[in-house]
C-alpha cells in the first residue's frame, strides 16, 4: 500500500464572489477561478474545525488580465468539520494568507495579506474583528505563543506603489506582534533595516551596511522550550529587475531568532549557500531542531530545493547532503505528526515525506496527490491530512490518510 493513501474529495465554494457562479447558497460547488489561490490551513482541535484560507486570484493578476472584481468577496476562509467531513461556513474575509489557531483563548487569527489586517475569529461562533498592522505590510505567516499569548505576524511588505517599483520599503518588512488577550498590535520588529552579517555578500545601503532591497520574511513558529520565535529571512534582490527568475544573492538566507518575552532580535544564523530563499519551517521541540524548506533551484550552480536541518540549542546547522532531503518543486508549508515522527512539506509538485526521528533522519518519498499541493494540514488523532486544491477546474479539498506501513 502506499505511505499516503486517498479517502476522498470535498468540492469547495469559488475563490471569487459571494457566491459561486450560478448559485445562491454559499457553501456549493464552485469552478476554479484563473489565478485561484490556497494557503495556509489551521485545525481546532476543540471543535474539530479545520480553517483553510482560500486567498482567491491574486488582485495584481486580475488587473492584469483585465478581470473584473470585487475585492471585498475575493477569497474568504473555508470552514470544514472534521467530524462531519462537511464544510459548515464560510468567512468573508478576503485574500487571507496566514491563518493560525490560539486553542486556549477559542480564537484563529488570520492576516489578509492584501488589506493588511490580522483577523480575531471566535471558533465557535465564526464572529471577526480586525486589527490594523498599517500600510503596505503585506502580512503572511502568523504563528502563536501560548506562553505570552502573542501572536506573531511575519509581514513582507508590498510595494507602495507598483507602478513606480515592485520593491516594497525595508520599513515594511517585520514581525508584528499582537496581544492575543486584547487582541491589539504591541510592536513591529524591523527585519528589512537589519545589517548585513560578515560573511553576506550583497548591495548595501549606507551607512548602516543595510542590504539596499531588504530582506523577505518567511514563515515563523514558537518554540515553547527555549521562548523563542524564529524565523526565515532572506537578503533580497532587486524586485524590478528584468530576468525573471533571477534568485537572490548566494549564502544570504538566516534563521533568526527572537525572544518572545522582550519582542527583540536575540540571534541570527547565515544558513548555507546550498539553502537559497529559505521559507517554509516547523520545529521538533524534543529534539530542538527547526526543519527549514529551502525554496531556490538553479542547475547552473547546482542549487536543488531541499530541506535544512538546524539545532536550536547551538544555532548551527546540521550538516545534510541537499541531495538526500530533495523536495518536490515548489516547497511552501512544512508540517510534523508529532506522534509517528513524520515530517511533510507541502510542495506544488507532491508531497515530500520524512522519517525525522532522532538518529533516524532520511526522506522516505515524494508523493503525487494532485497539483498545487503546496499547503497541508492534518489531524493527528486520524492522521488525515487535508489538502486543499483545484482538481479538473474546480476547488477541492483532498484528503488523504497517511499509512505508517506504506511504502
Amino acid at each position: 500500500a502506499h505511505r499516503l493513501v486517498f479517502v476522498q474529495d470535498i468540492p469547495l465554494p469559488s475563490g471569487l464572489g459571494a457566491v459561486s457562479p450560478g448559485q445562491k447558497d454559499p457553501l456549493a460547488p464552485g469552478v476554479e477561478q484563473q489565478f485561484d489561490h490556497f494557503d495556509f490551513q489551521t485545525l481546532d482541535p476543540g471543535t474539530h474545525r479545520l480553517f483553510i484560507a482560500h486567498t482567491g486570484p491574486s488582485p495584481d493578476l486580475l488587473n492584469l488580465a483585465h478581470i473584473k472584481f470585487d475585492l471585498k468577496t475575493d477569497g474568504h476562509i473555508a470552514v470544514f468539520d472534521t467530524n462531519q467531513d462537511k464544510l459548515i461556513a464560510r468567512i468573508p474575509i478576503p485574500q487571507v494568507a496566514g491563518i493560525v489557531d490560539a486553542p486556549d483563548l477559542h480564537k484563529v487569527y488570520a492576516a489578509d495579506a492584501e488589506e493588511s489586517i490580522v483577523y480575531s475569529i471566535d471558533v465557535k461562533t465564526l464572529k471577526f474583528k480586525p486589527i490594523e498592522l498599517g500600510d503596505d505590510e503585506g502580512p503572511d505567516a502568523v504563528g502563536y505563543d501560548p506562553v505570552e499569548h502573542k501572536i506573531f505576524v511575519s509581514d513582507v511588505g508590498t510595494p507602495a506603489d507598483p507602478k513606480k517599483t515592485l520593491n516594497a520599503a525595508r520599513t515594511n518588512q517585520n514581525v508584528a506582534v499582537i496581544d492575543a488577550l486584547t487582541d491589539t498590535l504591541i510592536t513591529k520588529i524591523n527585519i528589512g533595516n537589519l545589517p548585513k552579517l560578515p560573511r553576506e555578500l550583497a548591495p548595501t545601503t549606507q551607512p548602516g551596511n543595510v542590504p539596499t532591497f531588504g530582506y523577505d520574511v518567511g514563515h515563523n513558529k514558537y518554540d515553547d522550550v527555549l521562548h523563542r520565535v524564529f524565523v526565515t529571512t532572506q537578503i533580497l534582490h532587486n524586485a524590478d529587475d528584468p530576468n525573471p527568475v533571477a534568485l537572490p544573492p548566494p549564502g544570504t538566507g538566516e534563521l533568526v531568532s527572537i525572544d518572545a518575552v522582550t519582542n527583540t532580535i536575540a540571534d541570527r544564523l547565515v544558513l548555507p549557500v546550498t539553502c537559497s530563499t529559505p521559507h517554509g519551517m516547523a520545529i521538533d521541540t524534543q529534539q530542538e531542531v527547526a526543519f527549514i524548506a529551502c525554496t531556490d533551484f538553479d542547475s547552473d550552480r547546482n542549487l536543488v530545493e531541499n530541506l535544512l536541518r538546524v539545532d536550536l540549542k547551538s544555532m548551527k546547522v546540521i550538516p545534510t547532503d541537499p541531495m538526500k532531503t530533495r523536495l518536490a518543486g515548489g516547497a511552501d508549508i512544512v508540517l510534523i505528526d508529532q506522534r509517528f515522527h513524520v515530517l511533510f512539506v507541502g510542495c506544488k509538485g507532491g508531497i515530500s515525506v520524512f522519517d525525522e526521528k532522532a538518529g533516524e533522519f532520511h526522506k522516505l518519498g515524494d508523493y503525487v496527490l494532485g497539483k498545487g499541493t503546496h499547503t497541508i494540514a492534518i489531524d493527528e488523532e486520524t492522521q488525515y491530512l487535508y489538502l486543499p486544491l483545484n482538481t479538473g477546474g474546480r476547488p477541492t479539498l483532498r484528503i488523504v490518510k497517511y499509512n505508517p506501513n506504506g511504502i
